[in-house]
C-alpha cells in the first residue's frame, strides 16, 4: 500500500493506521505516572488488553486496514496503548505533537519508523518548535474543511495559534474551549465530547463545551451523548467509512450505536473494557495515516 499520508475528512475511508501496543503495557511500576482522572480507578491487566486489541486488530485487517504497531521505546514509557495523541495527518502532512505528561514525552520514537518512510521532498513533517507548544491528536478533528481544536487538558492556546499558523491557509481552524475538572467536566481530548460520523452525523457532549460553534451547529446532525456516556467514551469511535464505525460493546454505549443505526451507519460492537480504563477507547487507539 503506499507509504503518502492523507486525511481531509473524519469518515473518509480508513486505509492505513497506527493502533496502540499492549505489548509491554506498565512492565516497569517505577516509571507509571497517572496522566489523568481514570488512571486513578486502577491500571488494566495486559491478558485483557491482548485479547481486545488482537480483536480490534482482526476487525480492521479484515476490513481492508493496512495495521501497524508502534515499536518499544522502552521501560521509561510504560504506556502506548493511545498513539492518537503524538500526531495527526491534517492534509498531506504530518503533525508531530508536544505532549504535556513527563511518560508520554517520548513515546513519538514509537512510530517514528514509520514517519521515516512518508515520501516527498517539502516539509510534510510539521513540529511545533516551542517547548511550551502543548498540542495532542485526540485535540484535533478534521472533517469539512475544518481544523476543530479544542483547548483542554492537553491542548493550550499556543497550540491552537500554532495549528492556525501552520495550516490556517488551507482550512478553517475553529477553536473550541472545552470545560474544565474545576468546572465539574472530565473531557481529556475533543475526542471525548465530539465526534463526525457518516456524512452528516456527529456525536457530541454539549455539557463538555463552553461555547458549542456554528461550524458543528450548522453542519451536522448532531446525536447527544449523556454524562454518565461520555464517561464511557461513547463519542470516541472510530470511523472505518462513511458507512461504518467501530464503537464499544457496552450498555451505556448501546443507546448511542442504536442512534448510529438509525442514521444509517453500520455499527461493529466490540468489547473494549481495558483502554477505557486508562483514559481512551477506539479513536485514542487508533492514528490514522491514510484516508481516501
Amino acid at each position: 500500500m503506499s507509504k503518502s499520508i492523507k486525511q481531509y475528512s473524519e469518515t473518509d475511508t480508513l486505509q492505513k493506521v497506527i493502533i496502540g501496543r499492549y505489548e509491554n503495557y506498565s512492565e516497569a511500576p517505577a516509571y507509571v505516572e497517572l496522566v489523568n482522572e481514570d488512571q486513578k480507578n486502577g491500571l488494566p491487566q495486559k491478558e485483557q488488553l491482548k485479547e481486545e486489541f488482537d480483536t480490534f486488530r482482526q476487525v480492521l485487517t479484515e476490513a481492508g486496514v493496512e495495521v501497524l504497531v508502534p515499536d518499544y521505546v522502552g521501560k521509561f514509557v510504560y504506556d502506548q496503548l493511545t498513539p492518537r495523541d503524538l500526531g495527526m495527518v491534517i492534509g498531506e502532512k504530518f503533525l508531530l505533537c508536544n505532549m504535556v505528561k513527563k511518560s508520554r514525552r517520548y513515546e513519538s520514537a514509537g512510530i517514528f519508523r514509520y514517519l521515516h518512510d512518508i515520501p516527498g521532498h517539502e516539509a510534510n513533517i510539521i513540529i511545533p518548535d516551542s517547548p511550551t507548544c502543548f498540542i495532542e491528536g485526540g485535540d484535533i478533528l478534521v472533517d469539512k474543511g475544518n481544523i476543530f481544536v479544542a483547548v483542554s487538558q492537553r491542548t493550550n492556546p499556543e497550540g491552537v495559534a500554532f495549528l492556525e499558523e501552520q495550516f490556517g491557509d488551507a482550512f478553517n481552524v475553529v477553536p473550541i474551549e472545552a470545560r474544565t475538572l474545576a468546572e465539574g467536566e472530565n473531557v481529556l481530548h475533543l475526542d471525548c465530547m465530539f465526534n463526525p460520523v457518516g456524512g452528516k452525523a456527529a456525536l457530541i457532549y454539549e455539557e463538555g463545551f463552553k461555547h458549542v460553534p456554528r461550524e458543528i451547529l450548522d453542519n451536522y446532525d448532531l446525536i447527544r451523548v449523556n454524562k454518565e456516556q461520555q464517561r464511557e467514551l461513547a463519542t470516541n469511535i472510530l470511523s472505518l467509512s462513511q458507512d461504518r464505525i467501530i464503537s464499544r460493546d457496552h450498555p451505556l454505549c448501546k443507546p448511542i450505536n442504536e442512534e448510529i443505526r438509525k442514521a444509517g451507519i453500520e455499527v461493529t460492537e466490540i468489547t473494549f473494557d481495558a483502554a477505557p480504563a486508562t483514559g481512551g477507547s477506539f479513536r485514542c487507539c487508533s492514528l490514522p495515516l491514510r484516508r481516501g
